[in-house]
C-alpha cells in the first residue's frame, strides 16, 4: 500500500514498513490519500486527490468544529466528490464531557459537550464519517483498515 502524507502533517502517523510506503506531498484535501487515488495538479507541487481521510486531534477537532466551522466546511466541499468523506479524531468523546472527575481533556473548556456532540451530529447529517479513534496509534491503525477496504472494494 502506498500512501501520501500531505506536506502540512507536523507529526504524521507511521505504519509498518512492510504493510505501507509512504512519501510526503501537498494534497488538495484532507490530510492522507492513497497514491492511486492521486493525480499530479500541472504547475504545482499538490496533488489532488479522489479520496483522503482528515486527521484532527481531540483540540484541533473541537476548534474546527467552532470558531473554524466556516473553515471546515470549506474544507469538506473540496472533498464533496470523495466516495466518503471521514475525519478521524485522536481521541474519545468522552474525553469532551464533564463528569465529577472534572472538566474534560481538552483545551476548550467553555465548549459544552452538547454542542460538540450537536456538531458531531451535523457532520453525520452531511455525510461526513467521525470516527472517535482514542489516539494516534489507534487512528493510524483505523486509517489503515480504510485504506486497505477502499483498495480491496472501493474503486
Amino acid at each position: 500500500m502506498n500512501i501520501i502524507i500531505d506536506s502540512r502533517e507536523q507529526s504524521p502517523w507511521a505504519w509498518e514498513p512492510h504493510l505501507v510506503k509512504t512519501r510526503v506531498c501537498g494534497l488538495d484535501a484532507g490530510d492522507y490519500a492513497l497514491e492511486v487515488d492521486s493525480t499530479p495538479i500541472t504547475g504545482r507541487q499538490t496533488l489532488a486527490v479522489a479520496f483522503a481521510i482528515e486527521r484532527k486531534s481531540l483540540d484541533d477537532f473541537i476548534g474546527t468544529i467552532s470558531s473554524g466551522w466556516d473553515r471546515f466546511r470549506e474544507e469538506l466541499y473540496r472533498m464533496r466528490e470523495f466516495p466518503a468523506r471521514i475525519v478521524i479524531v485522536e481521541g474519545n468523546f468522552e474525553e469532551c464531557c464533564f463528569s465529577e472527575a472534572g472538566p474534560p481533556t481538552h483545551n476548550h473548556t467553555r465548549i459544552q459537550p452538547g454542542f460538540i456532540a450537536k456538531r458531531t451530529a451535523e457532520l453525520a447529517l452531511m455525510g461526513v464519517v467521525v470516527v472517535f479513534a482514542g489516539n494516534a496509534c489507534f487512528a493510524a491503525a483505523m486509517a489503515y483498515r480504510i485504506f486497505r477496504e477502499r483498495l480491496e472494494f472501493g474503486k
